[in-house]
């Protein structure tokens, strides 16, 4: 875009941001769909109502034969002051069921952040943006099910409260709702900021009734509203057990990124222990916000999936940029200058929607804070930015991104089991019980039609037993379209915790029921570690007396002069980099397929240490699938291609050492 272009689309964004806004009157409102009306004789003439409004009798009279002649006409009173003033009332309280910005301004109360002092709740940009995407579902007859990624400083947690307080005082009867923060003190100020709105609630709203509310049941956390029979439970993440209802239409779960998976307990059991009592429907709410709090957590993995369509959740981002706290003045004379210094990341930021005040605004904080990762994190201008998680990334963001746009729920999730017959069964696991560990996740059964000698490649990473251990992790690759020029594609995956030996014998039923696949286990964890007491290296010694295809890293020369097979692929400081250097070329370069998208998840959270030299998973953390794929990857393109076998020798093969030296 030429300079005078943005100088000029900049003028047009501020006149924008700068238009008016009146809640009271509706100009500049745009949460829903309005239309300038006149009624003549009411204190305000003109309003920008909410179309909604235009089907309600009162509305359409009113339009038709002004404040005077419905009194005179209608209700067959004198259009004096006193009953102008009483209709003016009726038609606010009908309008405030269909306008939530007239209603937030006009009937509540809140304290002025920073200031001391108290104000009416007037919807700042940030949060009208916000209130669109709630106020699409409501008229559209869905449940407000928001999930909402967030900078900072704009009020999102707010709105979200006093929209569940809306429903509750002007739309519902017996309509209750639950805040969960990760810690009480965050619900606490929740509390004290709905006790102020309930308590100057206006009486002229509720017939001359005072609002107030109880304690449910001798319980302090949970509170009914007389008004309206509503009640509302505070809790938190970490003391959950004040949260649990038989009867819950609307949650509000708070900075969900922050909430921490503990032994027994995992975020999303929570989540669905709340949201498994809200019955959806219109009306019903389901909210679960936060500042993004890095990647591979709960509220990424929700946050991903609502984005792909793959759950009910409508995503909204919030980024810096809408915020007004976040610009700096330019002089108008000034304008040539600083588009002339822009970088390519200011006008990206430019082509996004910043002003150039804003970018003004950003360009100093960048200065402030060096570490880009950081300012993404903090002040994110895209969703991606929001879920930065290390400023050391092994895997870039766009190899990541790119990668995960071939990830779909796996076909099938289930257990193999082994049959006395050298075959092998797949078994589905019970609906509902898919636990997500522990289980064999297939996107691609075997093929039964065409058998090539090493057409499938399975690959171990090998954790420990105990919760508190790494995960085992087990992946299969298909090679076919590498025959003509393509590229390999993972197509099943196994994860969780299981002794050794068990694990090492799964991981050969496995690589059994795809095609006799070329098995190969990482060996060193446990040679070098000896976890929990296993003996891998005689584990291995013994699958290999029953298992033809097996990863053996001692060459065939080595072997004709009498060492010992040493079976298993050995990680050290030599093949590390090399598998992982692979990998980063293979997700630059599109050389595989990937399907598992807690593997992307890993990648994102994949680091290079303190040292510049070592490389793993963020502390707290796991990477065996990132360990698995990228040994798995390596294996594909370092050892010869599939080969078609006669079908009548195809159970006849001889036994053959595989090795470091074939590839």
């Amino acid at each position: 875009m030429e300079k005078e272009k943005i100088i000029e689309k900049n003028r047009e964004r501020l006149r924008k941001i700068s238009a008016v806004y009146n809640p009271i009157t509706g100009e500049g409102s745009t949460s829903v769909p309005r239309l300038l009306t006149n009624i003549e004789g009411f204190p305000i003439e003109n309003l920008n109502l909410p179309s909604s409004m235009q089907d309600e009798i009162l509305v359409k009279q009113l339009v038709e034969l002004g404040a005077s002649g419905y009194l005179r006409e209608i209700t067959q009173q004198e259009p004096n002051s006193r009953n102008i003033i009483r209709l003016w009332l009726n038609f606010c309280l009908l309008r405030a069921r269909h306008d939530f910005e007239y209603w937030a301004r006009s009937m509540t109360t809140i304290s002025d952040k920073g200031k001391g002092r108290d104000t009416a709740f007037t919807l700042n940009r940030p949060q009208r943006i916000y209130l669109k995407a709630m106020e699409e579902l409501r008229l559209n007859g869905k449940p407000i099910d928001i999930i909402l990624c967030k900078a900072r400083q704009w009020g999102g947690s707010t709105l979200t409260q006093l929209y569940m307080l809306w429903i509750q005082l002007v739309h519902k009867k017996n309509w209750n709702s639950v805040i969960c923060g990760d810690i009480e003190k965050q619900s606490s100020i929740v509390a004290g900021m709905l006790a102020k709105v309930i308590s100057r609630y206006p009486t002229w709203a509720t017939g001359g009734i005072q609002l107030t509310t109880t304690p449910y049941q001798g319980a302090q956390k949970t509170r009914v509203i007389n008004w309206s029979n509503s009640r509302y439970s505070l809790g938190s993440a970490q003391k959950p057990d004040s949260l649990r209802s038989e009867d819950i239409s609307m949650a509000h779960l708070t900075e969900v990124g922050l909430w921490k998976a503990t032994q027994g307990r995992k975020p999303e059991d929570l989540v669905q222990s709340i949201f498994g009592s809200i019955a959806s429907g219109p009306y019903t709410m389901k909210v679960i916000e936060s500042t993004a709090k890095g990647v591979g957590n709960f509220f990424h993995r929700t946050w991903i999936e609502a984005t792909e369509h793959r759950n009910n959740f409508t995503p909204v981002f919030i980024p810096w940029y809408s915020i007004d706290l976040y610009s700096k003045p330019i002089k108008e004379n000034d304008y040539g200058i600083f588009v002339d210094s822009m970088d390519e990341y200011e006008k990206e930021l430019f082509r996004l929607g910043a002003t150039l005040e804003a970018i003004s605004w950003y360009r100093d904080k960048r200065r402030e804070i060096p570490d880009e990762w950081r300012l993404f994190s903090e002040f994110p201008s895209t969703a991606n930015e929001a879920f930065q998680s290390t400023g050391r990334r092994v895997f870039r963001t766009t190899y990541v991104s790119d990668a995960r746009k071939s990830c779909v729920p796996p076909s099938f999730v289930g257990d193999v089991i082994a049959h006395c017959n050298n075959k092998s069964e797949f078994v589905p696991c019970v609906p509902g019980e898919d636990k997500g560990e522990d289980m064999l996740r297939i996107w691609i059964m075997p093929d039964k039609e065409q058998h090539l000698r090493d057409r499938y490649v399975v690959t171990v990473d090998v954790g420990g037993t105990s919760n508190k251990a790494d995960y085992s992790c087990i992946v299969v690759a298909d090679r076919i379209a590498m025959l003509d020029g393509g590229v390999p594609e993972i197509v099943a995956c196994w994860h969780g915790h299981i002794e050794h030996d068990k694990l090492a014998w799964k991981a050969m039923e496995i690589a059994r029921a795809y095609d006799n696949a070329l098995l190969v286990i990482e060996a060193n964890t446990l040679e070098t570690e000896g976890t929990e007491g296993d003996n891998f290296e005689y584990i291995l010694n013994e699958i290999s007396g029953k298992y033809s295809n097996l990863y053996c890293r001692t060459s065939l020369q080595e072997v004709k002069q009498g060492r010992p097979r040493r079976w298993g692929f050995h990680t050290n400081s030599s093949t590390k980099p090399m598998v992982i250097n692979f990998l980063i070329k293979a997700l630059r370069d599109g050389l595989y397929v990937e399907r598992c998208l807690e593997t992307t998840y890993e990648l994102e959270l994949y680091e290079y240490k303190d040292n510049g030299k070592e490389m793993g998973a963020i502390e707290g953390n796991h990477d065996d699938r990132v360990m698995a794929t990228a040994i798995l990857v390596w294996i594909c393109y370092n050892y010869p291609l599939p080969t078609y076998i006669n079908n009548n020798n195809f159970n006849k093969r001889k036994r053959k050492i595989v090795s470091e030296a074939s590839m």
